[in-house]
């Protein structure tokens, strides 16, 4: 009997330590609550605190997903937008307008794209493919205007129903696609950075013009040079169709 008791009070004694540890857990809460009483809190600060303690105690919170960051960065590169076909017809106009060279070039708006069109009798010596001289200096002009938009652009070439004669351009195809070139280059040595897409279509197009009109004057209409400015940038035509093929 003797040794039971002894275990008894040594097992009382052994325990102890609890009391005083929650005595001293009590002293420093009220410690810290009477320094909570006493000072001054900022709300904004304090829910910051709450909602951080809230939102990463919470087991049940959102897990982080994972993000295609090249995507990210992507987005976050400024995009430059294209311009307004409206506006930019209003400025090549006015510009045509008082060229000496290019004042008979025509400026049509399309449903989609605006359509600065050339006469090649203008700007290209005949049956070649060289700016002759008085037109190179306009066309140098008129690509420095097209060197800060962000359209997307393409140049088209056409030609009329005669025959090419020379070594160098054995069809019309071939004059219409090299001229349509010629102007492209020109336009990227301004200072356009875009891609321009190119197209040759030598005569395929002369049924297309209107039938009352001479056929001296179809033939003078039918070679020329268009300069398409499209309604959107590369990057808006890319997904377009990015999305029509899915």
């Amino acid at each position: 009997m003797m040794l039971s008791l002894d275990k008894s009070e040594d097992e009382k004694v052994g325990e102890s330590w609890l009391i005083i540890f929650a005595d001293l857990l009590a002293l420093l809460l009220t410690f810290f609550v009477l320094m909570f009483s006493m000072s001054s809190v900022q709300v904004s600060k304090w829910q910051a605190v709450v909602e951080s303690l809230s939102e990463n105690l919470n087991p049940s919170r959102a897990q982080i997903q994972e993000e295609n960051w090249q995507n990210i960065e992507a987005a976050m590169v400024e995009q430059k937008e294209a311009l307004s076909l409206i506006y930019l017809k209003k400025i090549f106009e006015d510009k045509l307008q008082y060229d000496p060279i290019l004042r008979r070039s025509s400026v049509t708006l399309l449903d989609d794209r605006l359509a600065v069109t050339l006469p090649a009798d203008l700007i290209f010596e005949k049956g070649q493919s060289e700016f002759s001289m008085d037109a190179y200096k306009s066309m140098q002009e008129l690509g420095a205007s097209l060197q800060s938009i962000h359209n997307k652009i393409t140049v088209v070439g056409h030609t009329d129903l005669e025959p090419t004669s020379g070594r160098y351009y054995p069809t019309n195809w071939e004059l219409s696609l090299v001229r349509a070139i010629s102007v492209a280059k020109l336009i990227e040595q301004a200072g356009y950075t875009q891609n321009i897409e190119t197209f040759g279509n030598g005569s395929s197009r002369f049924d297309e013009l209107d039938e009352n009109i001479p056929l001296d004057g179809r033939y003078l209409l039918a070679r020329r040079v268009d300069i398409f400015i499209h309604r959107e940038d590369r990057d808006q035509l890319q997904t377009k169709r990015k999305n029509v093929n899915e």
